[in-house]
């Protein structure tokens, strides 16, 4: 299995390729020189992506859209299950435009699916699990607190895909059983919200023990909570772009690049960066 976390500054884009050569893409986030579309086609050769998750609908998630909807050919979408009253809801500004561009790209998904973790799927042993909070789950919903959470995992390691969720959503979240059993064999975390204290969420520290952390992040005026994270890692050797290998407990997108996970049949694990 490879996983990619892409430096998309303020953004998320992650890509999964199964041993099945199947593609995932969570979040379309893209920065002005660099498209995770494009370069699953110049540099994969590929042109079709079998699951396409959307974790919410916030811009900096969305930016690739464009060229995932000319260029691409995505067999399953799945996003937040919002109306577009509840958008209006939970955006009381005008829609942004890669918002708008996705919701006419969603009007292509009509015919419902079974979820991800179905057994139907030849994911080639990789493993999936996906929750995500109700609008009427809050009072006051965010739109952060419903984000599609994903766990991929394979030959042994877990990697979680949260979001920008929130305190609020983790601590919901956590009132169903199968989370919490997930949560707790996490090993590789991506930081929800960009790392920022609004995504760090205690109790979840209380079931998962992760050895490393990965931040997808712009600046550190944004990113305030690495050094909070570091205390729950264990460390895992990176090698970076200079061939340095090091044992890290957070990478971050700002100062490490695009950060590359691989798994091999065998449960043995390399992770290099880009910077």
């Amino acid at each position: 299995m490879k996983v990619i976390t892409f430096d998309v500054e303020h953004g998320s884009n992650h890509l999964i390729r199964t041993p099945s050569d199947q593609v995932i893409m969570i979040d379309a986030g893209s920065k002005e020189n660099f498209s995770p579309a494009l370069y699953i086609i110049n540099a994969w050769k590929l042109s079709s992506v079998r699951w396409f998750t959307l974790t919410h609908h916030d811009a900096d998630h969305l930016t690739d859209i464009n060229n995932i909807a000319q260029y691409l050919t995505v067999a399953t979408l799945h996003c937040p299950t919002l109306d577009e009253a509840q958008l209006r809801q939970l955006y009381t500004a005008e829609f942004s435009t890669p918002l708008e561009v996705f919701l006419e790209y969603k009007k292509r998904f009509t015919v419902p699916v079974p979820t991800m973790g179905d057994s139907s799927y030849d994911w080639g042993g990789v493993q999936f699990a996906t929750f995500e909070n109700n609008f009427t789950d809050f009072e006051n919903p965010n739109i952060n607190d419903l984000s599609v959470v994903t766990f991929a995992q394979y030959m042994g390691w877990t990697v979680i895909f949260p979001g920008d969720l929130e305190r609020p959503g983790w601590l919901k979240l956590m009132e169903i059983p199968e989370f919490r059993e997930w949560l707790q064999k996490v090993d590789i975390f991506i930081a929800s919200h960009h790392g920022r204290e609004s995504g760090h969420c205690e109790e979840v520290f209380e079931y998962c023990s992760p050895k490393l952390v990965i931040m997808s992040d712009k600046s550190q005026s944004v990113t305030t909570y690495p050094e909070k994270y570091r205390t729950h890692a264990q460390g895992l050797n990176v090698t970076n772009a200079a061939g340095e290998k090091k044992k890290r407990f957070v990478l971050t997108t700002r100062s490490d690049g695009a950060i590359f996970l691989y798994i091999d049949p065998e449960g043995r694990y390399r992770i290099t960066t880009s910077a």
